[in-house]
């Protein structure tokens, strides 16, 4: 048998930690890839400290709330075996939603009270979410006599005196308007009781009246914790940790761009620096021994790649919004290209039309566009665009505006030589 070849060995070991530091398709799991949110983790220990007190975190897609989530029994210093997760789902109800947690909890609703054996798989080092590898737990199923429905007092009996945690993520998701209710009614009675196991609701929203539908009367019992886009200094310290987990060096000027075309979102800092990391471990392979540094050549490699493998909705989106008859249709394009370039999030037309100057060297008359952005804005064009009043225009998707900055980019790079200097990489 061959001796196993050093250089592959130090290159693949390169890769799996680049996929450890490096997480677009999942959330972060390991409290050290954790960068930023210090006022927020602040926030989450202070409220959910004081008796009474439940938490509905909540903000935009791809802001990290879901990571934020699966590590607040960490920055809480809670037992991971007193918290408990759930994702909803479009169909979930207050029962599926409640009975996968009363499951996890070792709890399972049936119609007749016998005791039961039963084992919960979790992983090594932080718990449930924490570090590869998997373990088995022994646990003791106690099985209680069915309800109608599961009740508050149920749950109370389960929860109260537990100092645990029960995460309900992408509650924004539920439709019945029922099961918005009664979650209502037991946050309110956890706060009551004064439960030492609290709840925490996350959800994409731009308000929590949004993500808790109107349902008002939890504002003395339910905290508001809007996780905002990350500063530059924030999405920084995402590329500090993997340099340092990696041992690896991320020129300044690479760093500078990756934050800049992010636009406060994690997601694509993680998502260009996971394939800039892949492409930089070739450099393990070569005759001497070098200190790993991601370059430009890294830069572009990655940005390319990160752009073919991005969230599949954003790449089928904006094809559907640009391509007309099978070819990319330049003015759908160039009034898309225009958005992403005003600094802000909500445009106006008449920047619109300033903004497709940049580009095409003659400003454009709102008239010759309005048809288009109708379009944009329609089902037939992926509704890429959402028209908030009267003459002013945004992504619908939040990622979508740093996607299409990245395709600017990408192409100023590798077909313009470079001629355009766009404003928000500065």
């Amino acid at each position: 048998m061959d001796a196993p070849d050093p250089k592959r060995a130090a290159s693949l070991n390169f890769l799996a930690r680049a996929d450890q530091a490096y997480r677009p398709f999942a959330p972060i799991d390991l409290p050290e890839f954790f960068a930023g949110r210090r006022e927020h983790v602040r926030r989450l220990e202070s409220e959910l400290a004081a008796p009474g007190r439940q938490v509905a975190l909540y903000g935009e897609r791809g802001v990290g709330k879901t990571s934020l989530a699966r590590l607040a029994y960490f920055f809480l210093k809670r037992d991971e075996e007193q918290t408990h997760f759930v994702r909803c789902e479009k169909s979930s109800t207050f029962d599926t939603i409640f009975r996968d947690i009363l499951a996890s909890a070792g709890v399972e609703v049936v119609l007749n009270g016998v005791e039961a054996e039963g084992e919960r798989h979790g992983t090594l080092g932080y718990g449930a979410f924490g570090l590869g590898g998997t373990r088995r737990v022994r646990r003791s199923f106690r099985r209680i006599v069915g309800e109608q429905q599961i009740t508050p007092r149920m749950l109370l009996e389960q929860f109260a005196e537990r100092e645990g945690l029960l995460v309900i993520d992408e509650y924004d998701r539920v439709r019945e308007e029922q099961t918005h209710t009664r979650t209502a009614e037991l946050l309110k009675h956890f706060s009551d009781a004064a439960s030492r196991t609290k709840i925490m609701l996350v959800g994409v929203a731009d308000t929590v009246s949004q993500l808790i539908r109107g349902h008002e009367s939890l504002g003395r019992s339910l905290a508001q914790i809007k996780l905002d886009r990350m500063s530059d200094e924030e999405l920084a310290e995402i590329i500090d940790r993997g340099d340092s987990h990696l041992s690896a060096r991320t020129k300044n000027t690479v760093a500078k761009r990756i934050v800049r075309l992010a636009d406060g979102l994690p997601y694509f800092v993680h998502l260009i620096c996971r394939h800039a990391a892949h492409f930089a471990a070739e450099q393990l392979l070569g005759p001497s021994d070098p200190h790993v540094v991601i370059a430009e050549d890294e830069y572009v490699r990655g940005l390319s790649a990160a752009l073919s493998n991005a969230e599949h909705t954003l790449a089928e989106q904006y094809s559907q919004a640009v391509i007309t008859t099978r070819r990319p249709s330049e003015k759908f394009m160039l009034v898309l290209w225009a958005i992403a370039l005003s600094d802000e999030r909500e445009v106006q037309v008449k920047d619109i039309a300033k903004n497709m100057a940049f580009f095409a060297g003659d400003e454009r008359k709102p008239a010759t566009f309005s048809w288009n952005l109708g379009e944009l804005s329609s089902e037939s064009r992926a509704n890429v665009l959402t028209k908030v009043r009267e003459g002013y225009y945004k992504f619908t998707n939040p990622l979508m505006r740093p996607y299409v900055r990245s395709q600017m980019e990408l192409e100023n790079i590798l077909y313009r030589d470079k001629q355009w200097e766009f404003p928000f990489m500065r």
